[in-house]
Parts: C-alpha cells; structure tokens; sequence
C-alpha cells in the first residue's frame, strides 16, 4: 500500500510485494486536501499522483447523494490512496454515523476528525462520538485522526479525549501547523515551548502532520519555503518518527508559480519543498542508514524478555547480535587494555581465558583479535581460551569453529555446560585469569548475569584475582509517556500465555501482561525526564544479597525531556538547549505510562586509561550500538502528572531460591503533598519472573 493504516502494515504491504512510494530512497508519504466545490476523490487523486503525492483528502458524504468519483475509482485506490475527512458541522453528531459506515464501506484507512471542542460538555460528547467511531473503523483496521494543535490546551484535550475512548489504538492525532508563533511577545521563548512540545506529541499518537499552505513563506525565487521555526519542528518530527508519520499538505496553493511548475495541483512545489527536507543529511543518515533499516520491524513491538537459563537463541538471532559494529569493538578493546595491563614485562606464564555464555563465538574472535595486539608485551607468555555455552546447538557450531578456524585451532576449548556447574576437570584443573561475559540484559542485570556470574564464582575456578569483564555495571530508569507503548501492552492480553500450546492456550490477560516487563525499541514515545540510576552490581562481588531497592524522585522539567527523545539512543544537546530556552519555569500536565530501563556497563577499568563502557542510557549512549532495546516497565493505568508535579519511582529487584522478579510503582507529589499514586506492580512476581 502507497498508504497503511499502521506501521505494521506498511512492513507487510511490503513483503507482500505491493506498490510502496519511493523517491531516492525517501519513504515520505505525503497527500494532498484540496477544497472542492464538489468532491471528487478520482479527479483530484490523478492530478495529485501525476504531480508525485501519494493520497488525498475527500470530504465524506452524510447523505445518500450520487458520486461520480464512486464508480471511477477501484477499490485497491480507495483503501491505500484516499483518506476521509468529516468537516466541523452543527449536525455532526447526526452525521458521523453515515460518514464513518460509508468510510467502512469503501474501506477508507484514515479519516480525520474535527478539533475537540472547548466547552467541556461538547467535549464529552464527542468523546463518545468518537468511541463509537472507532469501534466502527477498528473491524477495517481503520485509523481516526483528531486535529489537534501545537498548544498545552488543544494536546491535553487530546489525552483527556483519548482516555475517554478507553485508549483506543486507532485513535490518533493530525498535528495542524498554525503561525501563532509569530505573535508572541518573546518569539525564543515561544520556540522553546513548541519544541518541548513536538516531543510530547510524539508520545500522544501522533499520526500526520498537516501544512496549511498559508503557513509558507516565500523565497527569493518566488517558491514557498517554511520559517526557521517551521523548519525545526518538522526537522525534528523527522528525525524521531519519519518513518511513520504521515504528512498533509492542505490548499489551495497561496503562490503564484509561472508555467507548468506549479504542476496540475498548483500545489507541487510545497511537495517538492517537503521532500527536499526530507532528504537533509542529518534525516537521511538517521532514517535510511542500515541501523534502521534492521531495527524498522521491531519499532514499538513489545518482546517478552527471554528466560535466559531456560530459552536457547536461534541461530540467525545470535547472526542479527553479531552484526552490532560497536559492543564486540569494546570488548576486543577492554579484553586488549586487560591484557597488557597484567602482562607488561611478564615471563613464562600461561593466561586462562574464559568466555562466559560463548553463543556463536563472538566474544572469543574479539579475545583472540586482543591476544594478537599485546603479543610483543610479554615474553614466553601462553593463551588459553575456554568457551563455556549451554546451547548445544551453538556449541555444534562452536566445535565447528575450534576445528576447522586455523585462528582457533589448539587456542579454544569448547566446554558444553551452565556455568553454574562448571568443573576443575574442565579447566584442566587450571583457574581463569580473565572471564569475559556477555550477559547483561535491557535492564543491566534482568538476564541473571549477577547469578550467573556469582554461581561460576562459587565453582572454584576462578581466582581470587581474576578480572571480570565486565567489572560493574549500573541500572537506569525514566518515566516515559506513551499512548502506543500503553496500547500495545494492552493487546498482548489477547495473545496466547504459553506460546508453545499455541491457539489451545489461555489468553495471558488484563493483570498478566500490564505486570510484564518488555524490551522494546521505543518510537512513538515520549521519555520525560533524564534517567536516574537505581543500583549496581560489582564482580567479584562483595555484597551477601542480590536483591536492590531503589526509590528514584523525578522533579518538574520544563523542556518535558525533550533531548532525550524516545529513550533509545543518544541525547540531542542541540533540542535540550533550544528547549530550555523556554519561558516556563516547569512543565506543563502529562500522562505517564511507565518506566524505561536502561544500563551503563564498566567493562574494564585500566589504570592507565579510561574506562571501556558499553551504555544504552540516552545520556551516556554508545554511539552505533543496537545489541540491547530499553526494558519498558508498564503501568496498569496511566498516571497524570499536574503542572509542576514530581514523580517518585519506586523498584524493587526481589530473590528466591528459584526466580528472580521485579515490582514497581510511582506517586506523584505537588510540592510536598501527595497528588496520586500508583498500584505496586508484580508483588511475590506474580505475573512475571526469570526462572534460575
């Protein structure tokens, strides 16, 4: 489809073989509304696709009235090139019925909706005009878009409406681009707002964007070109979700073009504007390098996290890992610095190196790449490399390797085993020197790495000396707000609670799965504050317990978290800076929906140099890395935080002799007095735990 109602979709419209729009390898997709005295969706979407947009805007009809675009037009074009939309109309709630069946009817993806009204009764009113529309629309998996307003008031009318829809999944915003801007007394400070803003509309649904052409400037060949302003807020809307986000340009065309280059619309240079911007370097180099075109399938869907002493990756799963350019680099690197470290001007020694949970064998090419980098260090100096996995399918391949690889052969060991069992004999009765792991989580520690790697401990064959890579390593947390994030935790009840019983297992249900941790790699998502740390582990460890208490306080920001976008990857210093620019002194009112977690992991410390990390924080970010997606913490219900309002986030990591599980919650504090709170999430792990 040119047009998908969904992301989703799109990614199967695709693999289906289906027409997709595409110009240099833009995947922008841009309509057109043009006014019409009479509509004609036919007429208007041949001109419109003769001059490159890939839908348009038909009014949807509330009588029975004949059309001539109805039996001008297939199918196949209403339902991926034509998207409805209801006008403001005194007879709306008389109308909407006929519009939303007739919309059914022709299978229409989209239709957009009228602002919210202000009167609070209008207001509620629509909410249920809305709901029931969406009810409608969701047999087709048709998408409602509400026009909506860069503004506090017009984007918390928005989430108010949307909670009274139960959370509707295929209740949406269309972002009306207006120049309001232009009016304030302090046009910086007006700037700041509208970017802090975009980032919370990016949490609130936000579906398209529309450009009323009467918001373009003109340049000085007579074309339109948007403000500096403009030009940053869609730049940034771009940037986070240029993927998915829809774009609108609505006429007619306010410049004069002469000859033909207005095209058959008159509107084709505001498309050729937009697409320009679109292919910026810095939108180009986020959206269409290889990164994203990996990780495009995975943007918003939830994942269980795996049972990691239970679960046995797939081959191209441990395939997928390997291809990270950054976290392998920094282990060659910290394994190197380790080395030399310890064996600088050392003679006649054998040095035991254990890889712990070797998968496919990544982590022993990177200690066998930093072996060959400290070979002139030391004198008569021996390597031994032991890899331990549980998976015996990857140890087939491992074996494989150690065989037949001329740079494994007579240096690896392959030992098949859990290394919490692990014996003398295996070792050849020789202790480690040096264990290298990777079994760290979204979370830092949600995969065991802390009872995997204290069990290996208690084997006995490690020394007391012996370096850990990695030797510490911190557990982050955010509030995030996110309508998608919440709606897609809400429809895993449906899904099937053991997934090897298939379609005769029990739905996981309402409780289960708003109990359940997810990784996902967050988009459409709002991170409100900058992450905190919640606790560490240390190896070799000196602490009796494995269980953590973290009681996080999260005060007002005025830029809404603006510069650390989504949660995933890096911050952006330049929004953070344009956002606190604002003449606000906190943030305005917003939804919560849960927590991001995330993790800075010291993988060696030298003496002579800085420290090796690896990071997921936004903050902290390693650059090009995409081994680990955040760990997305949901709330069973959202929690409102007022204007100025401070969040407290409370986690517990809790033990047994058999599980490990986490529980967590939030209460919200106007200056020192409670304003609401959450439910404690998971008590005893009752809907989620990882097996030991």
């Amino acid at each position: 489809y040119i047009f998908a109602s969904d992301p989703l979709k799109s990614r199967v419209s695709s693999k289906l073989g289906l027409p997709t729009m595409s110009e240099e390898g833009c995947t922008l997709v841009v309509g057109l509304y043009l006014p019409q005295s009479q509509p004609d969706a036919a007429h208007l979407l041949q001109s419109a696709r003769e001059d490159g947009f890939d839908y348009v805007t038909t009014v949807l009809p509330h009588t029975w009235e004949p059309r001539s675009d109805v039996t001008a037009l297939e199918s196949r074009w209403w339902r991926s090139s034509v998207v409805g939309l209801v006008p403001e109309s005194p007879t709306i709630q008389q109308d909407l019925v006929k519009q939303m069946e007739w919309a059914h009817h022709m299978n229409i993806p989209a239709v957009i909706l009228p602002k919210i009204p202000k009167n609070v009764v209008a207001a509620t009113d629509y909410a249920r005009l809305v709901s029931s529309a969406a009810l409608t629309a969701s047999t087709n998996n048709g998408q409602l878009w509400i026009k909506t307003f860069l503004n506090e008031e017009s984007l918390a009318a928005f989430e108010k409406l949307h909670r009274q829809c139960d959370g509707a999944v295929n209740v949406g915003m269309i972002l009306m681009l207006d120049n309001d801007h232009i009016q304030a007394s302090d046009p910086t400070a007006a700037v700041a707002s509208m970017v802090a803003l975009v980032h919370k509309t990016i949490g609130c649904q936000l579906k398209a964007v529309c450009f009323p052409t009467q918001i373009f400037l003109t340049n000085k060949r007579g074309y339109p070109a948007l403000s500096k302003t403009h030009q940053v807020l869609f730049s940034e809307m771009l940037r986070r979700v240029g993927r998915t986000i829809r774009v609108l340009v609505e006429g007619p065309s306010t410049h004069t073009i002469q000859g033909n280059a207005g095209g058959g619309t008159s509107c084709l240079p505001y498309l050729q504007y937009i697409r320009h911007m679109r292919q910026r370097s810095e939108i180009t180099k986020l959206l269409d390098s290889a990164e994203a075109s990996l990780e495009e399938a995975y943007l918003d869907h939830l994942q269980r996290p795996l049972q990691p002493l239970g679960d046995h990756l797939e081959f191209s799963t441990y395939e997928t890992f390997e291809k990270d350019p950054v976290k392998y680099e920094q282990y060659q690197k910290a394994i190197a610095l380790a080395l030399r470290d310890n064996l600088t001007g050392v003679q006649d020694k054998v040095i035991n190196i254990l890889i712990a949970g070797a998968g496919r064998g990544p982590l022993v090419t990177a200690t066998i790449n930093a072996i060959k980098t400290v070979q002139g260090v030391a004198t008569n100096v021996t390597f031994r490399v032991y890899a331990i996995e549980k998976n015996p399918s990857a140890v087939v391949y491992l074996q494989s390797l150690a065989r037949h690889d001329m740079n494994w052969k007579g240096l690896v060991s392959i030992i098949h085993s859990d290394m919490r069992n692990i014996s003398h004999e295996a070792l050849s009765i020789q202790r480690a020197d040096i264990v290298v792991s990777e079994l760290l989580g979204s979370f830092g520690d949600n995969e065991l790495s802390p009872e995997c790697l204290d069990g290996l401990h208690g084997t006995g064959v490690l020394k007391d000396s012996t370096i850990y890579i990695p030797c510490h390593y911190t557990s982050y947390i955010a509030p995030v707000s996110s309508l998608r994030l919440y709606s897609e935790a809400r429809a895993q009840a449906y899904f099937p609670n053991s997934s090897s019983e298939g379609l005769d297992s029990a739905p996981m249900g309402n409780l289960k799965v708003m109990e359940t941790p997810y990784v996902v790699r967050t988009h459409a998502a709002c991170q409100t504050h900058t992450e905190q740390p919640c606790w560490d582990f240390v190896h070799p460890s000196t602490s009796t317990t494995r269980e953590r208490t973290a009681h996080i306080d999260f005060a007002s920001d005025k830029t809404n978290g603006a510069g650390a976008g989504s949660g995933y990857g890096p911050v952006d210093q330049a929004i953070i800076t344009m956002a606190q620019a604002s003449d606000k002194t906190c943030a305005g009112s917003f939804m919560i929906h849960g927590f991001l977690g995330t993790f800075t992991a010291v993988l060696y410390r030298s003496n002579r140099d800085e420290a090796v990390l690896l990071s997921t924080c936004p903050t902290n970010y390693s650059v090009g890395m995409f081994s680990w997606f955040p760990l997305y913490f949901p709330l069973k219900d959202p929690l409102f935080i007022p204007t100025g309002g401070k969040i407290t986030v409370s986690v517990w990591r809790r033990t047994e002799e058999s599980k490990v599980w986490y529980e967590w919650g939030a209460q919200v504090f106007v200056g020192d007095q409670p304003h609401g709170c959450s439910a404690i999430h998971n008590p005893n792990g009752r809907s989620y735990h990882v097996r030991l």
